[in-house]
């Protein structure tokens, strides 16, 4: 290699190596891509991260369901029970007569005799007071109670839901012929005279029953 020919690639090789990059501006260049791709990658971390907490932040947060309404509970008046036939008097059964009334019996209990009464009803005693019929200067002489039921059907004679009747008081011991409970079939007429129900005396002689379903349908053919 003559002279000028080693001059000439040495002045290349030169020019070249000015043009190339200086190591330590290309390291720091890539110092610096580390550090935006670090601080990208750690911002969307951070991101993500805030997302996670913002859900997981909802769920623990949201309220819980609104219940769904119940439906509102009908209240009612529970009717007065029966008493049992465990608890009326010694030795009498469902559909047996109520033992009241005059010793001498104007006329015998039959369906025919009982469709000629002015009132006829089934009910429960629901309360027992004073006799209201009376009108003679001694009141106490027939022992009447006034006695209200609550009507379970009527037979003839009325039709509201209660009915007050005067009875004979029967303190038969050591159960009374009828109490708060009872439930009767009950029937007899206007003491003085008037509409069914004006100072209204329940019969006895087999007019007035312990209540019985057969007797009951009985007393509604009568009443046909």
């Amino acid at each position: 290699m003559n002279q000028s020919t080693e001059r000439e690639l040495r002045a290349l090789f030169a020019a070249d190596a000015a043009g190339a990059p200086d190591e330590l501006v290309v390291a720091a260049a890539a110092v610096r891509r580390v550090h935006r791709r670090r601080r990208t990658l750690t911002a969307a971390a951070a991101t993500t991260t805030a997302v996670i907490l913002a859900a997981g932040g909802y769920i623990v947060s949201r309220p819980a369901a609104t219940p769904q309404a119940q439906p509102p509970i009908a209240s009612s008046s529970a009717p007065v029970a029966s008493v049992p036939a465990a608890d009326l008097p010694a030795g009498v059964k469902p559909g047996d007569p109520v033992g009241f009334g005059a010793e001498s019996c104007v006329k015998a209990y039959s369906p025919k005799t009982l469709a000629e009464n002015a009132f006829a009803f089934d009910g429960t005693v629901t309360g027992i007071g004073p006799g209201r019929t009376d009108r003679s200067p001694n009141p106490a002489s027939l022992d009447l109670r006034s006695v209200t039921f609550q009507v379970h059907t009527w037979f003839k004679g009325g039709s509201g839901a209660t009915a007050t009747v005067d009875m004979a008081s029967l303190t038969e011991d050591p159960v009374p012929a009828y109490r708060i409970g009872t439930r009767l079939l009950v029937s007899g007429m206007p003491r003085w005279g008037g509409a069914p129900l004006d100072d209204a005396v329940a019969w006895g002689c087999g007019f007035t029953r312990y209540y019985s379903p057969s007797t009951a349908a009985e007393w509604a053919t009568a009443m046909k």
